[in-house]
């Protein structure tokens, strides 16, 4: 059965890596590499052709309920129950809603912000709201977090805000749609009036239910930091304790004569409770990934405790495989189930082949230490670090978490749904702990060592990083684990490509309406702008420039230059300087932070690429006509980043004699108080980069000032299309520009 699960899982896998879904006419092919596999008697073939075609098929029907591009932006009134927990933001709420009467072609599931309202909906409550839509929309860069591919994932076909006229009507009080969902939002209210603002309820809430709404950003980078985020997400260990209790309770219930007369027995009653128990622990949680496969191998261990039969732990692993993905086609488009499963079959890889029994302290040290190195190539892969400091930290989390903390959460979160005092009575002491032991956690975070992050490394090394800590897993001769420790050492020497001396690298990347760049020479690294601030309290800065220059191993950043004072462009700005070094801060006169002036003038050199401060000259007035205005010169092209500047300011700038160049980051986003005539002619460009964000209220860039820059010779990028533009500025080989759209294509990205 693990054969069969691993097939089916490649199958399914080989779908999520494509572009474009193929096209109907290989439904052809697919029947006959199924008959080839009955041909062959081939169960791993078939496995894997039935994983191709069922994801191929789940895909293909979840992309026709897309939002069609003609009703976005259209006010369209929708008729749905609320199909989630409603999660608060600064001035808004957010929430999924399950559309049961809606115009064509509106998806049947849509994400929906609701701003500046008083009101609180609750699931499984039906509303009536009119609304404005667009299709799946997200950030696209190197490095960032796929949006996208989450929504994808959830089935929503389009996202967008409540409009406040008409004003939306709630049609009908919660019934009976969605009652785990309501159950879960009933004890989450409950546990939040038992504990009232401590510092703990998120993580508390988190712990019953896997409701983290409440946890700050601190919590998270702490738990991050520390290898620990896995406790919060409900995991096996916790659905496997509460299974294990309860069936251990099933057999001593049914050791009443009453129960053996009926012809049941321990083995009877510990399969029904501990299923039971397991399924509604699982379903409070939101049947997460982890919870998914958890569930599905503890059923299959209770059935063949039932018939009496022995089952491999890796046949039960196959199975839980192949049942998660039948039930979730897209689970492998979460971190979470690479996460699990690799954990499970980590755990199997070390203990496997072991001749004598050890005590219970080393066996769980070397459990925790094959965990630490054998999830690293994913850790790395997906969040570009791994924190050193995590088996210290889980050697204490793990045991306290789940033989005190949790038993005791889930204890007192049943104690609140009863009485709120009662609760409070319960709950106060696993909080209480977890602020005991909190400290600790912030120091282990605080280690300048705690985190260890690499550049995302190419395929063929994180090939050789997964067979090496296999190696050093797997029981066997020091020899062996050798080879597997040099293996893995080859990623500690890996440097990522940096231009050559006198080349550099632009790239401007996506975060919407704002701008944000980062130039690459030989050794240096500068930022121009960091992106807007948003409010749901997050920033570029942290969720778009800082993953980007970790994906490529910056450490450093020597320039961070903010062209003038509007948010969209200095809003990331203190993210950035929170999470690198930086040896000088160059400000535009607007920008009220700490840091030197930029002005006209000023030049410095880098790898031998000259650098040059254009703007502001002597005279420049206002916000964006004083923008720093920079230069760049390479030794096989020019680029030229001009901030907001609008007519006035490029007046002066061809004034001053304005020289031509190959690439230019187009100002003000494409707006038609920029661009004049006199200034794309001087400039003559060969590719002009508009950073805007995607169906904006501003429609920037103008079409005019796109045609205008287009006449004058220039192939022109939106990054809302194209994602983050990178231009490399080579001489050999030639200057090329690429789109991350493109280059890294996903068959659910519009």
């Amino acid at each position: 059965m693990g054969r069969i699960g691993f097939g089916f899982a490649l199958g399914a896998c080989s779908i999520h890596t494509l572009g474009v879904l193929p096209a109907p006419a290989w439904i052809a092919a697919l029947a006959l590499g199924l008959a080839l596999a009955a041909y062959v008697r081939s169960a791993l073939l078939c496995a894997f052709v039935l994983g191709v075609a069922w994801a191929w098929s789940a895909a293909a029907w979840r992309l026709a309920d897309d939002l069609p591009t003609s009703l976005e932006g259209r006010d369209v009134e929708v008729l749905g129950y609320i199909a989630s927990l409603p999660e608060a933001a600064p001035g808004a709420l957010q929430f999924t809603m399950a559309v049961v009467a809606r115009p064509p072609k509106i998806p049947p599931r849509i994400r929906l912000t609701w701003y500046e309202t008083q009101l609180a909906p609750w699931p499984g409550e039906l509303w009536r709201m009119t609304v404005r839509l667009k299709r799946r929309n997200g950030f696209a860069n190197p490095g960032g977090f796929d949006y996208e591919g989450r929504l994808f994932r959830e089935g929503v076909g389009a996202a967008g805000y409540v409009r406040q006229s008409p004003a939306a009507q709630r049609v009908q009080r919660a019934g009976l749609r969605y009652p785990v969902t309501q159950a879960r939002a009933w004890i989450s209210q409950r546990i939040g009036q038992a504990l009232g603002d401590h510092p703990m309820l998120g993580v508390v809430q988190g712990l019953a239910i896997g409701d983290t709404q409440a946890m700050s950003r601190e919590q998270w980078r702490i738990f991050t930091a520390t290898g620990t985020i896995h406790l919060m997400a409900i995991s096996g260990l916790h659905i496997g304790m509460v299974a294990a209790l309860a069936a251990w309770a099933g057999g001593r219930i049914v050791l009443r004569l009453g129960a053996q007369r009926r012809g049941w027995n321990a083995l009877h009653g510990q399969a029904i409770a501990g299923s039971l128990a397991a399924l509604m622990y699982a379903a409070l949680a939101g049947l997460s990934i982890p919870t998914q496969r958890t569930l599905i191998m503890l059923c299959v261990y209770f059935a063949a405790r039932w018939r009496r039969r022995e089952t491999r732990v890796s046949d039960t692993l196959g199975a839980a495989l192949a049942g998660v993905l039948v039930v979730d086609p897209f689970a492998p488009l979460a971190v979470g189930a690479w996460l699990s499963f690799g954990a499970v079959a980590i755990i199997l890889l070390a203990t496997r082949g072991r001749l004598q029994r050890e005590g219970v302290v080393w066996a769980f040290s070397r459990v925790q230490l094959a965990l630490s190195v054998g999830l690293t190539p994913v850790l790395l892969s997906a969040f570009g670090g791994v924190s050193l400091v995590s088996p210290l930290a889980n050697a204490l989390a793990v045991p306290l978490f789940t033989l005190f903390i949790v038993p005791c959460v889930l204890a007192g979160a049943a104690a609140a749904c009863v009485s709120s005092v009662a609760g409070a009575a319960v709950l106060t002491a696993p909080a209480w702990v977890l602020n005991c032991v909190w400290p600790l956690f912030e120091w282990l975070a605080a280690q300048p060592f705690a985190v260890w992050r690499l550049p995302q490394p190419p395929g063929l090394l994180l090939a050789a990083l997964l067979l090496g800590a296999g190696l050093i897993i797997l029981p066997g001769l020091w020899p062996t684990r050798m080879a597997g420790g040099l293996l893995c050492a080859a990623l500690a020497s890996y440097r990522p490509v940096t231009p050559a001396p006198g080349d550099f690298e632009l790239t401007v990347l996506d975060v919407g309406q704002g701008l944000a760049a980062v130039v690459r020479t030989a050794s240096r690294v500068l930022v121009y702008d960091a992106g807007p601030a948003f409010r749901s309290g997050s920033d570029a800065g942290e969720m778009v420039v800082t993953p980007y220059l970790r994906h490529h191993g910056v450490r450093r950043i020597d320039v961070l230059m903010i062209s003038h004072g509007d948010l969209d462009h200095r809003g990331g700005a203190q993210s950035i300087l929170e999470a690198f070094p930086v040896e000088t801060v160059l400000r535009g006169p607007s920008t009220l932070m700490q840091g030197a002036p930029c002005r006209g003038g000023r030049r410095w050199r880098w790898d031998g690429v000259e650098f040059e401060v254009l703007h502001p000259l002597e005279g420049a007035e206002g916000d964006n006509d004083s923008s720093c205005v920079l230069r760049i010169a390479g030794r096989a092209g020019v680029a030229v980043l001009t901030g907001d500047v609008e007519r006035r300011a490029e007046a002066q700038l061809v004034a001053a004699g304005l020289a031509p160049a190959d690439f230019v980051v187009a100002p003000h986003h494409g707006s038609r108080t920029s661009s004049t005539d006199e200034f794309v002619a001087a400039l003559r460009p060969r590719v002009v980069v508009f950073s805007a964000g995607y169906r904006n209220r501003w429609n920037m860039p103008a079409e005019q000032v796109v045609q205008r820059w287009r006449a004058a010779g220039a192939r022109t990028y939106v990054t809302a299309e194209s994602g983050a533009v990178r231009i490399d500025v080579a001489a050999n080989p030639q200057p090329e520009v690429s789109e991350y759209r493109k280059t890294e294509a996903r068959y659910w990205r519009r």
